[in-house]
């Protein structure tokens, strides 16, 4: 019989995919397999499932059970591991979020999404438990904006783990970076995933994606006085990073890569 565990719950909304459906539709009917009349492939949601597929991958090992459904991800995971509630999957979890923005912003969709924590139960006919409810009511309520934000939940976890002195050093330092707070609301911090980048050329590549898709989609949404506040607001978020990147560098870059010009030249991508 299911029975309730103590999870993670991710929920995470693909904007804008959904007006996409009819264009991947209408390719995967343009490209019939010569064979098979009744088999039809997209190659474009193909390679969107892909990525997530080798994105979960980070933390398949796990207890996780992962769903992509139309616009929709949701991802959950037991935080109890050998009757211990394990601080570092947390941050992984985290992680895997910031893994995800990036591989989606690359093909330009962003992501909005809640996380909880709480009694969960899960299993291969069904998902039911407050987590979920309140992921996605954070997703769809909530966050307004492109970005991810954390329920009071979760965050209190993580803050009592902290307490306990449950993460590492090195991992204490990552959270203080990776999660932001703003008008009450803690989120994640996307550009963090700058930190995976080994040399300064793969980090300004980054940035450089970021900018060129935020300052699209203010084009794209100019004259939408529903949706380009939301992407304003993105490129607000984005500049505030390349400040904080620069004035905090040694706590985003432990080795410290950058040299001094360079690392003020960042601030140079800001959109105006």
């Amino acid at each position: 019989m299911p029975k309730y565990t103590k999870q993670i719950v991710v929920f995470l909304d693909i904007l804008g995919f959904s007006s996409m459906l009819p264009a991947f539709e209408q390719e995967a009917l343009d490209n019939a397999a010569a064979d098979d009349e009744g088999f039809h492939e997209s190659p474009s949601l193909n390679r969107l499932i892909g990525k997530f597929q080798e994105s979960i991958m980070w933390i398949r090992e796990r207890s996780c059970n992962h769903y992509m459904f139309s616009d929709n991800i949701c991802i959950t995971i037991d935080y109890v591991v050998e009757e211990t509630e394990s601080a570092g999957l947390f941050l992984e979890v985290i992680q895997l979020v910031n893994l995800l923005n990036y591989e989606f912003i690359k093909e330009g969709y962003f992501l909005r999404g809640g996380i909880d924590a709480g009694w969960f139960l899960d299993s291969r006919d069904m998902a039911a438990g407050v987590p979920l409810v309140e992921a996605y009511k954070i997703e769809s309520k909530i966050a307004i904006h492109p970005r991810v934000v954390i329920s009071e939940a979760f965050g209190k976890l993580i803050d009592d783990m902290r307490a306990l002195g449950s993460f590492s050093e090195d991992e204490q330092i990552v959270l203080d970076k990776i999660l932001v707070e703003q008008d009450g609301l803690r989120f994640v911090n996307g550009f963090q995933y700058i930190q995976n980048f080994e040399d300064t050329l793969g980090k300004t590549e980054f940035l450089a994606l970021y900018r060129a898709k935020i300052a699209q989609a203010l084009v794209q949404f100019e004259n939408d006085l529903k949706v380009g506040p939301k992407y304003q607001w993105t490129a607000e978020r984005f500049n505030w990073f390349l400040d904080d990147y620069v004035d905090d560098n040694e706590l985003y870059e432990l080795a410290g890569i950058w040299d001094e010009a360079e690392l003020l030249g960042i601030k140079d991508l800001k959109i105006n």
